[in-house]
C-alpha cells in the first residue's frame, strides 16, 4: 500500500521574471530574463550592481489597500500566498468546493534574511508567516524554516510531511526574500557577485541576487479531488542532507547533494531512470556549478549527459530564501506543459559534458522533475515532482515510538545533565547567567577557536547529549543520523558584528560574521564537528522552536528517514557575567514564573544557552541497550493569538500528567497559561525552567523538554521557591521543592512563541 498522494493545487509567484505564475512561465518559455542593474542609489558603491528586483507597482497593484503599507518581506510573501490560494479555489463556498477548516490549513514558510522592522530592528524571524496567517485565517501548522538557501525547497517537504501526519489538509509552503543591502554587501565581500548578467554552468564568473515569493498549496489527492480541482503536479518525495564539510564552500565532491537526490527518490519509490528533467540549482559561482555537475554524474553515472538540467536563476536571480520555491514553481510548470526552461546566458562556446538546454526552451516529454538546491551551512534538499496520478489506495503514515535518551544543557545553571541536575536539587538559581565552557574545548581547536560563540554552545551541548546517551556509532551510521536545529535568531554575536561592519565601510564587511549570520550556520557546525551527515533542517519559531524541532525529529524517525535524530537548540543574548562558576547563585532572585510579583516586570529576564537532546526510535534505543528517559507519548501545536491557542495546545489525549513544566518567563501574562493549565489538569504540579535559566528563547523551550524528561526518569524538577502569590491557584499547584514524590508516570513541557505558536510535548515513561 502507498502513502497519500500530496498534490500542488495552487502556485503562486513574483519575482523578476514576472507578477505571477502565467507570466512568469511566458518569459521562462521566451527566453527573457529579468536581470536589471539596480536602481537603488545606495547600491552604487558596489562594483557589481545586476540584481533581479521586484517592482513595487508589481507588489501594490495586487494587494489590498490595507496590506500596502506592510514591510517589503511580507508584501511580497502576502501576493504570492494570494495567488495560490486562489488558484486552489480553497476560498470558494458549496459542499462540492468547501475549504479546509481554518485550524487544519497551516503554512510553512523559508526565510534566509531576518527582516529590519520600522526603527530597524530584526522582527523575529517568523514574523511574516505570522503576517500571511492572520491575514489569509490560517490556523493550522505554523512554521518558519531557514535553510538559508535551501530554505524555499524545505518548506514544501516539511508541508508534505504535515499532510501525510494527517496534522493538515492543506499547507502553504514556500519562501521570501527582499533585495538588502547588508546581504548584498556580504555576497560582494566574499567576491561572490557577477558584475553583468549570471551565467551558471558556462561562464561561471558570479552570482546575481535576486529578491520575490513563491507559494505552492500542497494537499491530499483525494481532499482535492473531492473539492472538484485539478491537481497540477504531485509532490512524490523530498531528500535533505549535511556536507559537514565548510560554513559556505559546498563539498566538492558533490556526495551531500547526491544523498539528497537519492533520499528523494527513494522516497517517491523512483529510481534515477524514472528521472526526466533537473531543475539545477546553478547559483553561476564556480564552486557551485562544479558541484552540481559531480551530483549529476554520481546520482545519474552514464546516462548524466542524456539528463537535462538548467538554472532559472540567470532570469531572476538567487532569490536565497525563496529561491527553492521559485524553482519548485518552475518545475510544475514543465511537468504542466512539458517543456524545460533553458539556462540563458549560457556560453555557446563552453565544453560542457552535461545537457545544460543552452538558451532556448525544450518541448519534451515530461513526467518526473527532480529540483536542487544547496545553502551556506551544508544544507541540500531535493524535491521530486511528477505528474499527478490517479487515486490509490493508501495508508496512513506509520507512527512508531520515540525515545529520548540523552540530554545535553549548556546554560548558565550548568554544563551538563549532571551539573544542571546538581543546581536543581540545591535550589541555586542562574536566570541570566551565562553560560561557562572555560578549560573545555569540544571540537577540534582548528574549528573552534574560529567558531562564533553560538556554535561553541550548540557544539557542547551536541556532545554532552551525545555522550549522555551513550551512543557508540560507527562513522558510516553518522551518515544517517539526523539533526534539526532551532533557533529564536541566530548568532547575535556574529550579525552584531556584520553590521557593525557594513556601517563602517560596506566594501570592507566582516565576510567571517557573514557566513554566521544564516541561522543554519551554528547546525551546520555541529554537523560539521560530529561528522552528520543525514537529514538535516532548521525552524525559526521563537521559543516554540524546540517543540516544533522535537515534531520534525518524529516524522523523519516514523518516515523512516532515521534512527537517531540529534535536537539542538540556542539562542544567545548579552547576559551579565557568571561571577562564580556555572553552578553560582545568581546575585538576586530573578524572574517568578506565575508569581503576581511578575506584575511589575515588563521584560523578562534574559539568558544565553543551548540544549541537545538525543531523539531515537524505540527500538533503536533497545536493540543498543540504551537507557531512556522517557517516551514521547504526544505532541500539539496551535497557532494564534491570546489565550485560546494556550488551551488548544494542551488538547493532548491520553492521561493527564503529574508535572508541567511552563513556558512561563515571569511576566503578567503567565496567568493565562496557569489558568489554562489548572482547569484542564488540575491534578497536575506546575514549574517552569525560566525561574532556573531565565528566557533563553528556544534554548527555554529545549529546556523545558530535557527537565520534563528528567522528572520522569529522575523524578526531579526546579522549585518556584520565590513564589508567595500565584497568578492562578494556590501554592500548593505548583513545585515548591525540588524532590518530587518520585519519577513521574507522565510530565508535560510548554513552549511559547507569544502571538504565534503555542506547543506542548507530552514525555511519559517507559
Amino acid at each position: 500500500m502507498a502513502l497519500r498522494p500530496v498534490v500542488v493545487t495552487g502556485l503562486g509567484i513574483i519575482c523578476a521574471a514576472g507578477r505571477n505564475p502565467v507570466e512568469f512561465w511566458t518569459r521562462l518559455t521566451t527566453a527573457r530574463g529579468g536581470l536589471a542593474p539596480i536602481e537603488d542609489e545606495a547600491f552604487a558603491v558596489f562594483t557589481a550592481r545586476h540584481a533581479g528586483q521586484v517592482p513595487d507597482e508589481w507588489i501594490d497593484a495586487q494587494l489590498p489597500a490595507g496590506e500596502q503599507a506592510g514591510d517589503r518581506t511580507a508584501r511580497l510573501a502576502l501576493v504570492a500566498a494570494r495567488q495560490a490560494v486562489e488558484q486552489a479555489g480553497v476560498e470558494q463556498a458549496g459542499p462540492a468546493r468547501a475549504a479546509p477548516a481554518s485550524d487544519r490549513f497551516g503554512i510553512i514558510l523559508g526565510k534566509c534574511q531576518a527582516t529590519p522592522g520600522p526603527a530597524g530592528r530584526y522582527q523575529p524571524m517568523h514574523h511574516t508567516a505570522d503576517v500571511v496567517a492572520e491575514r489569509l485565517g490560517l490556523r493550522g501548522p505554523r512554521i518558519l524554516v531557514s535553510t538559508a538557501c535551501a530554505a524555499g525547497g524545505n518548506a514544501v517537504g516539511l508541508a508534505r510531511d504535515k499532510i501525510l501526519t494527517g496534522e493538515a489538509d492543506a499547507v502553504l509552503a514556500g519562501g521570501v526574500d527582499p533585495l538588502l543591502f547588508g546581504t548584498y554587501a556580504g555576497f560582494a565581500g566574499l567576491q561572490a557577485l557577477s558584475t553583468g548578467p549570471c551565467r551558471p554552468y558556462s561562464r561561471s564568473d558570479g552570482l546575481n541576487l535576486g529578491e520575490g515569493a513563491a507559494f505552492l498549496l500542497l494537499e491530499p489527492l483525494d481532499l482535492a479531488l473531492a473539492r472538484g480541482v485539478t491537481p497540477l503536479a504531485e509532490v512524490a518525495g523530498y531528500g535533505l542532507s549535511a556536507d559537514a564539510y565548510h560554513a559556505t564552500a559546498p563539498d566538492p565532491t558533490g556526495r551531500g547533494g547526491a544523498s539528497a537526490v537519492r533520499r528523494a527518490l527513494a522516497e517517491a519509490g523512483l529510481t534515477p531512470g524514472d528521472v526526466h528533467y533537473v531543475s539545477g540549482h546553478g547559483t553561476g559561482t564556480p564552486a557551485n556549478d562544479a558541484m552540481e555537475a559531480k551530483v549529476m554524474r554520481l546520482v545519474f553515472g552514464e546516462r548524466a549527459a542524456r539528463v537535462p538540467t538548467s538554472s532559472i536563476k540567470s532570469f531572476v536571480g538567487h532569490t536565497l530564501g525563496a529561491a527553492g520555491a521559485v524553482e519548485a514553481v518552475a518545475g510544475v510548470l514543465a511537468l504542466r506543459h512539458g517543456v524545460a526552461p533553458p539556462t540563458i546566458g549560457f556560453d555557446d562556446g563552453a565544453q560542457a559534458d552535461l545537457d545544460y538546454v543552452p538558451n532556448q526552451a525544450r518541448a519534451m516529454p515530461i513526467d518526473t522533475v527532480v529540483s536542487n538546491n544547496y545553502a551556506f551551512g551544508g544544507n541540500n534538499v531535493s524535491l521530486v515532482l511528477a505528474r499527478p496520478r490517479d487515486p490509490v489506495p493508501y495508508e496512513p503514515a506509520p507512527r512508531r515510538q520515540a525515545v529520548i535518551s540523552g540530554l545535553g544543557p549548556v546554560t548558565g545553571a550548568g554544563t551538563g545533565i549532571a551539573e544542571t541536575a546538581a543546581a536543581i536539587a540545591a535550589g541555586r538559581r542562574a536566570a541570566g547567567q551565562a553560560p561557562s565552557l572555560e578549560g573545555r574545548t569540544f571540537a577540534p581547536r582548528s574549528l573552534w577557536r574560529h567558531m562564533n560563540r553560538l556554535s561553541r554552545l550548540a557544539i557542547a551541548a551536541s556532545r554532552l547529549a551525545w555522550e549522555d546517551a551513550e551512543l557508540k556509532l560507527p562513522r558510516k551510521a553518522l551518515d544517517d543520523v539526523a539533526l534539526v536545529f532551532a533557533t529564536g535568531a541566530g548568532s547575535a554575536e556574529s550579525t552584531g558584528g556584520f553590521d557593525d561592519s557594513i556601517a563602517l565601510n560596506p566594501n570592507k564587511p566582516a565576510v567571517l560574521s557573514f557566513s554566521n549570520v544564516v541561522l543554519n550556520a551554528t547546525g551546520g557546525a555541529v554537523c560539521q564537528t560530529l561528522g552528520l551527515r543525514g537529514p538535516t533542517t532548521t525552524l525559526c519559531n521563537g521559543a516554540a522552536s524546540a517543540s516544533i524541532a522535537l515534531d520534525c525529529a518524529l516524522e523523519m524517525i516514523d518516515a523512516g528517514k532515521a534512527e537517531v535524530v540529534l535536537v539542538v537548540a540556542a539562542d544567545e543574548t548579552p547576559a551579565r557575567p557568571a561571577t562564580g562558576g556555572a553552578s553560582a547563585p545568581f546575585e538576586d532572585d530573578g524572574p517568578v514564573p506565575y508569581g503576581a510579583e511578575a506584575v511589575e516586570p515588563v521584560e523578562p529576564v534574559t539568558g544565553s544557552g543551548a540544549v541537545a537532546f538525543v531523539v531515537e526510535s524505540a527500538d533503536h534505543c533497545a536493540a543498543r541497550g540504551g537507557r531512556p528517559y522517557a517516551r514521547v507519548a504526544g505532541t500539539r501545536h496551535a497557532a494564534g493569538e491570546g489565550a485560546e491557542p494556550v488551551a488548544r495546545s494542551l488538547a493532548l489525549p491520553g492521561a493527564a500528567p503529574g508535572l508541567v513544566v511552563g513556558a512561563a518567563t515571569g511576566l503578567p501574562r503567565d496567568g493565562e497559561e496557569a489558568a489554562a493549565v489548572l482547569a484542564r489538569m488540575p491534578g497536575a504540579l506546575l514549574t517552569a525552567s525560566a525561574a532556573l535559566i531565565g528566557d533563553c528563547q528556544a534554548a527555554t523551550g529545549a529546556m523545558n523538554i530535557a527537565l520534563a524528561a528528567l522528572a520522569v526518569r529522575d523524578g526531579l524538577a526546579p522549585a518556584l521557591t520565590g513564589l508567595t502569590a500565584p497568578l492562578a491557584g494556590d501554592r500548593g499547584s505548583y513545585v515548591t521543592r525540588p524532590e518530587l514524590a518520585g519519577p513521574m508516570a507522565g510530565a508535560l513541557a510548554l513552549t511559547a512563541a507569544h502571538d504565534s505558536v503555542r506547543g506542548a510535548v507530552l514525555l511519559e515513561a517507559v
